[in-house]
């Protein structure tokens, strides 16, 4: 048997076997057996049933009087003489609404904890939840989730000064923990746990939690209307704290602003404000950017950004710290959504900061790390309040789409690209060029779309014209790399003659076949150079359909989503890799390939050469098991380009009409097998032949050739041997005369 066929029959017992042990292990009772879900309808009852006396236990339940200090009586006594807080329904603290869905109205509903002073969740009005299979569930995305087992994102502590980097933030649970055992992992000495004490609501004059707001037209911007919710405490260690949240309409975030007051006497503390987290994963059976933590820093104007994903911080969070520059922005990311908050104003100096450390937080171990789900915590530089002495620190908070148009206010452009890439340029190309182009694109067909009577483009279409476009621009770099790829495959017949005929010679074969290639002007690596200058932009292009929003949930023929695999029908049990759906495309684009690579390899010359080239074959076999997953929007474009390389690969002899070479009868390895014979010539140029001929019977015509072959004083010896031929084969010839025929 050939290695060839032995490598065919192991990569068929090789899907053979991952595509049955599972279902026989399933056969044979070994698989375990997955828990029974209930029906949909009964969960999604149970789940709100359940939910709802939580909350309602929560609600019922006293503000927990949480004391890492030592001094117990002393802060008993303190409590006793707080006035006692008002439970406020969660219903009154909800900010923006769903119900507007365009682009003028709320963007956001935000639900508001009272426990805390934070933020329960944050739904988004412009976009869907994530498809539950190929099923568009058509629920509002939520952005921020509520956690139980953590504070409620920007919830706050208070610690003492000289206590910076004591603590951990720590689980309500650990922190229950923390009152009754001595050895139980503690906050810093005399930390005000905020975030888990209720907060007074300070109403307005007419007794509403939400506050209504209205922000006059300026410097060409529309009046637009919005919402306040105020919270007010006092601290154990006196400090009178003030939170507003304010969301206004059309904007996919919302501010948060803390007051910090003192009005007996002076006072020094840190702050710790435990940043947004809970945002979830999109698909995550084929996404390749689950959760990531980022800093943006500022230095000197620039902005800088560090990314780390949540496998790196489930393994060591101390290693995803900021500490050295200005805090521009931070908080955690998915491949298509960001939450981040952003101080206000822009630090650009050290003084300026307001921040002295930011760093991850880890909240829930996954078994697969990637999938860890993880947050950030921004401590404060020393804050010194007292009488006649207020501070107001203001935070920025974005919750949505990572485009450039969204994140340019709070500088944060860098998001909406691609980070992990090793082509230089790639990420700058796709955010830059590629994105433009393809919302541009999109454009185009809604344009249509509204002439045939539809309300909306086609995103499939557009990545075809985007990718038609961006092939068109290459097509002088794709059609000389063609070119020479062409006259390489014309000389493969001289070469496997001057192989044959030197090959005991390594030395004399190198000589000959780089003569070849000189005498017919083929240079084998400049096929190199249009490849290398493309790589950049088709990389950018894949990235930018990669991380592009407008793809998400985009239709296209038998597609639902071009941001997910094309999920053609569902396999009766999951297998190794694949996960437990068909799609069709990576298989369309390996078949694609390999008929290209079929038509357009040259013949090998070599045994290695021929191995090298069936292996190549097969490897196509792997390259679909490594592309199955990618989105459908990128399968796309990898057809629409290999067809459009095979097409410029077959009209390129017409277009040129070049002859191929063929070696001069003293040339090494030429057996008289020429390729095909020339394109006959044209009317045209049989007409000029005649002229030619013609003017060449005139002795003028003669002596200007003899003139300017020999010289006109030149002996007959030292003429070239043409031009004595011509003067022996004209000699005795009647001399033609003016007039005469």
């Amino acid at each position: 048997m050939s290695n060839e066929r032995r490598f065919v029959l192991f990569v068929v017992v090789m899907f053979g076997w991952l595509l049955g042990f599972p279902y026989l292990l399933k056969s044979l009772g070994l698989a375990p057996t997955p828990p029974p879900k209930p029906p949909a309808g009964q969960a999604a009852a149970a789940g709100d049933a359940k939910k709802a006396l939580d909350k309602k236990a929560e609600d019922a339940k006293p503000a927990p009087e949480i004391k890492a200090a030592k001094d117990q009586p002393a802060k008993e006594q303190a409590d006793a003489d707080k006035p006692k807080v008002a439970l406020v329904p969660a219903a009154e603290l909800v900010m923006g609404s769903l119900a507007d869905k365009s682009p003028t109205g709320y963007h956001l509903e935000v639900q508001l904890e009272q426990k805390g002073a934070g933020v329960d969740s944050v739904f988004s009005s412009q976009f869907d939840a994530d498809f539950e299979a190929r099923k568009n569930p058509h629920k509002p995305l939520a952005l921020i989730r509520r956690d139980t087992a953590w504070p409620p994102s920007l919830a706050l502590t208070l610690s003492p000064s000289d206590s910076f980097g004591q603590g951990v933030p720590l689980p309500l649970a650990d922190r229950e923990k923390a009152e009754n055992e001595a050895d139980a992992p503690a906050a810093p000495p005399s930390e005000d746990l905020l975030d888990a004490q209720l907060w007074e609501v300070v109403r307005d004059n007419e007794g509403r939690a939400v506050r209504p707001l209205k922000r006059d037209a300026e410097a060409g911007k529309p009046a637009v209307e919005g919402q306040a919710v105020v919270f007010k405490t006092v601290a154990d260690n006196g400090v009178v704290v003030t939170k507003t949240f304010r969301l206004w309409q059309a904007a996919d975030g919302f501010e948060v602003e803390l007051r910090f007051e003192s009005p007996d006497k002076e006072r020094s503390f840190v702050y710790n404000l435990f940043g947004p987290h809970g945002i979830l994963i999109e698909g995550d059976w084929y996404t390749t950017t689950f959760r990531d933590v980022f800093f943006g820093t500022t230095d000197k104007g620039a902005t800088g950004l560090e990314t780390y994903s949540a496998d790196v911080v489930a393994k060591d969070p101390a290693k995803a710290t900021s500490t050295s520059l200005p805090l521009r922005f931070t908080g955690i990311e998915n491949q298509y959504f960001a939450i981040l908050a952003a101080p206000v104003p822009t630090p650009k100096t050290q003084e300026e900061r307001l921040e002295r450390e930011t760093k991850a937080v880890l909240l829930h171990r996954d078994p697969a790390l990637h999938k860890s789900d993880v947050g950030v915590r921004i401590s404060s530089k020393p804050v010194v309040v007292g009488p006649n002495l207020a501070h107001t620190h203001t935070f920025n908070v974005f919750a949505g789409p990572k485009t450039s148009e969204a994140l340019a206010p709070y500088g944060a452009e860098d998001l909406a690209s691609y980070r992990k890439s090793w082509i230089p340029a790639a990420p700058w190309i796709a955010r830059v060029l590629i994105t433009p182009t393809l919302s541009f694109t999109y454009k185009i067909t809604e344009v249509v779309g509204k002439f045939f009577g539809g309300s909306r483009g086609n995103a499939g279409v557009a990545i075809i014209l985007l990718t038609l476009m961006v092939k068109m621009m290459m097509f002088p770099l794709g059609r000389k790399q063609a070119l020479m790829a062409q006259r390489s495959q014309q000389l493969q017949p001289y070469l496997k003659e001057i192989q044959e005929k030197y090959k005991e010679d390594k030395e004399r074969l190198t000589k000959e076949t780089f003569a070849l290639y000189k005498k017919h002007g083929v240079n084998p690596v400049s096929g190199c150079l249009p490849a290398l200058i493309q790589l950049p932009i088709f990389v950018g292009l894949w990235q930018a359909l990669n991380t592009s929003i407008s793809l998400r949930h985009a239709p296209f023929l038998w597609i639902n989503n071009l941001a997910a695999p094309d999920m053609l029908f569902k396999f009766p049990f999951e297998i190794t890799f694949l996960g437990w759906w068909f799609n069709l495309l990576p298989i369309i684009v390996v078949a694609v390939m390999l008929v290209q690579t079929k038509l357009f390899s040259p013949p090998a010359t070599t045994p290695e050469a021929e191995m090298q080239q069936k292996t190549m074959k097969y490897m196509m076999v792997f390259m679909a098991v490594m592309f199955y997953k990618v989105p459908a929007g990128l399968g796309l474009y990898f057809i629409t380009s290999s067809l459009w390389s095979i097409g410029e690969r077959l009209l390129l002899p017409k277009i040129t009409h070049e002859a191929p070479p063929a070696p001069d009868k003293g040339d090494e390895g030429s057996n008289g097998s020429a390729p095909a014979t020339p394109k006959p010539p044209s009317g045209l140029a049989k007409f000029w032949t005649r002229i030619l001929d013609e003017a060449r019977k005139d002795p003028t015509y003669r002596k200007m050739v003899d003139d300017r072959d020999g010289g006109a004083g030149s002996k007959s010896k030292d003429r070239p041997n043409g031009a004595n031929d011509r003067r022996d084969r004209d000699r005795g010839k009647p001399r033609a005369r003016p007039g005469r025929k």
